[in-house]
């Protein structure tokens, strides 16, 4: 099963730093429709705090890379989107000690450890309109590409199209968590920003793995 090499994960920080400039005001629109309007900033400023951190002192690791993506996120980025991704990528990260790369399984193995943090610290589940609801379709596509045995690109380009599916699945929900649930009608007709930003995370990983 072909894994994805530490030098990968590195480069792959540049491209999210790139596809977050990019997606910045379309991700905080999404977020000013039922929130703040702040998230798209907030993902871009965590993902330049990473790649600051890691320009600083290289990773030893594919699990320490995560990790000190998800320190970067915690101790840069205010508000849930902080705590929620940051916990995401430290579990991750904490999954997969001393990895010098990545294959199908273990990406299934660290998100899913990024998906439970994040849903305790977020305190949402699936349906609940928040990221979870791209994460989930997400991880489960990173196990059946795992369970295929399919190489880690693939995995990722399966569970892009699933995190994209599970952004769409958002637009007409409630919203539980997060400011819209005050709000009346609870955000209903409006894209999750948080859902939004996994998908752009797993089609930026998916899009880089591809162009190896």
């Amino acid at each position: 099963m072909r894994t994805l090499a530490l030098e990968f994960w590195r480069r792959a920080v540049d491209s999210l730093v790139a596809a977050f400039t990019e997606a910045e005001v379309r991700l905080c629109g999404y977020d000013g429709a039922i929130g703040d309007g702040d998230h798209g900033t907030s993902m871009l400023g965590g993902f330049r705090a990473a790649q600051k951190c890691l320009a600083d002192e290289p990773a030893a690791d594919c699990g320490d890379l995560f990790r000190r993506t998800g320190r970067a996120f915690i101790e840069n980025v205010g508000g849930v989107t902080g705590v929620v991704f940051g916990s995401m990528f430290d579990a991750a990260g904490q999954a997969a000690p001393g990895l010098p790369g990545l294959d199908a399984g273990d990406l299934h193995r660290m998100f899913a450890a990024g998906m439970a943090a994040a849903m305790k610290r977020g305190k949402a589940a699936p349906g609940d309109k928040s990221m979870v609801d791209s994460l989930c379709p997400a991880v489960e596509a990173l196990r059946a590409a795992a369970e295929g045995g399919e190489p880690a690109e693939a995995a990722l380009a399966q569970a892009a199209r699933a995190a994209e599916e599970g952004m769409g699945a958002t637009i007409p929900m409630q919203a539980k968590v997060g400011r819209a649930r005050y709000q009346p009608g609870k955000g209903t007709g409006h894209v999750d920003a948080g859902a939004a930003s996994v998908c752009l995370l797993f089609r930026t990983l998916a899009q880089a793995a591809g162009s190896q």
